[in-house]
This record gives C-alpha cells, sequence and structure tokens, in this order.
C-alpha cells in the first residue's frame, strides 16, 4: 500500500498557518513529556493548548474524506486501526505517516480559521516529521523535546501506559505484535530527532535529574516564551 505526499495540502496550510506568529510546537517521541511540558507552559504563561493527538484519534476522524484524506481514510476505516498500521513495514509505516501529515494540517489550518491570528497557541505532538512540518512553520515557532528514557522504559515502566498493552493481548500474536509496536515507536523517535536536527529545529533533551519547571523553563526560552508575555 503506498500513500503520497499531498503537496497541495502543504501549500494550503502554509497560507494559512504562516498568518499565526505566535503558534508553537512541541514535537518528540512517546514519553518524551511534549505534555507535561504544553501544560507546564500554559500554567505559566496563561496559553491554551491543542491536543493534536486528541483530535487524530477523535474528532478529526470524522472530518476525514477520501479526496483530501485518503491516507487517514484508509486507516479510520480499518476495524482495528492499530493493528492494521502493524502489519506494515517500517517503509510503508513510514510513508504512511508522511502521507499522514498534510492531512492532518488541512484540518488544523481549518480549525485555526476561528482562531485570532495575535493569540497565542501550544500544539501538544501529534506528528513525527519535523522536515515537512518545516515547510509550514517558522523553525523558531518548533522544538523537539527528547528523554533519555528507551520505548521499553516509557511503556512497560510506566503503569499509565499499561491499558495499551493490555490491548494487545486481543491481538493474534501479542508478543510479536509489541514487539514491533516497541520498535516503530524507538524509530519514531530517532526520526523525530533525526528529522528536526537536519531541518535546524531546535532540540532539547530532559536530564533524568531535571525538574518539570527547569525544563519547562529551558524550552520557553528557546521559544522565546517569556518574550511575548
Amino acid at each position: 500500500m503506498q500513500f503520497n505526499i499531498d503537496q497541495t495540502l502543504l501549500t494550503q496550510a502554509r497560507s494559512t498557518l504562516s498568518k499565526y506568529k505566535k503558534l508553537y510546537w512541541l514535537l518528540g517521541g512517546s514519553g518524551s513529556g511534549k505534555t507535561t511540558i504544553s501544560q507546564a507552559l500554559s500554567t505559566k504563561f496563561s496559553i491554551p493548548i491543542y491536543d493534536m493527538d486528541a483530535h487524530i484519534y477523535g474528532t478529526y476522524h470524522e472530518r476525514f474524506t477520501e479526496e483530501k484524506h485518503p491516507a487517514n481514510k484508509a486507516w479510520a476505516n480499518a476495524e482495528n486501526g492499530m493493528a492494521w498500521l502493524l502489519k506494515m513495514s517500517w517503509g510503508e509505516f513510514y510513508n504512511f505517516n508522511q502521507a499522514a501529515l498534510p492531512e492532518y494540517l488541512d484540518l488544523l489550518a481549518e480549525d485555526m480559521r476561528s482562531v485570532n491570528p495575535n493569540d497565542t497557541l501550544l500544539i501538544d505532538g501529534g506528528i513525527w516529521h519535523p522536515a515537512l512540518l518545516a515547510q509550514v512553520m517558522p523553525l523558531q515557532q518548533m522544538i523537539c523535546i527528547t528523554t533519555a528514557q528507551s520505548s521499553i522504559e516509557i511503556w512497560e515502566g510506566n503503569p499509565e501506559r499499561y491499558t495499551l498493552r493490555e490491548m494487545f493481548n486481543n491481538f493474534p500474536e501479542p508478543d510479536t505484535s509489541w514487539q514491533k509496536f516497541l520498535e516503530f515507536d524507538e524509530k519514531i523517535t530517532e526520526t523525530s530527532v533525526k528529522e528536526s536536527r537536519e531541518s535546524n529545529i531546535s532540540v532539547c533533551s530532559r536530564g533524568r535529574t531535571e525538574s518539570v519547571d527547569e525544563f519547562a523553563k529551558k524550552v520557553a526560552q528557546i521559544l522565546a516564551l517569556g518574550d511575548e508575555h
């Protein structure tokens, strides 16, 4: 199965999103702390958060169309979305997510039309191809955050994430599927960081002993959030 990157959607998204000079996007792999840091920044600077994952796995599903969002429509129509993705090779999975990104940006741009261009907004995660996002938004409005934890530590060492692991018990080959998920997750993080560095997007690493407040302050300085408020 092969999906194409819709350059027209990227161009249209850039036309809309370029108007928002205070739109900031926190990128990074699973468990890197995107949501925690977004919430900390939101509290400190009174900035609303647009939870990209919540939209991708929620409201966007009802808005995907065959014409404009073929990659995501195929995923949304699958009986089991996770199982459908894990049947792919890494190359196919990589291709799907590249094609999915412009489709997400199309719906994000649609939502942003109701937001004042002078307002500040944080976008929490949702994508892992910063190189494509760099075609749409200024580099200084994005940051990729990382953690020293591996995917195994993140998904198997955190009780709050056990629900996902239990879901795999319903798969025909649960252990094999789970190991493939962890493998893909590790590669997602590697891709996010690699593409960010290659695109000159700031990459900020959180140390194991660094507090949320300390790390949030570092992220705010890189994004120059203190200068905006």
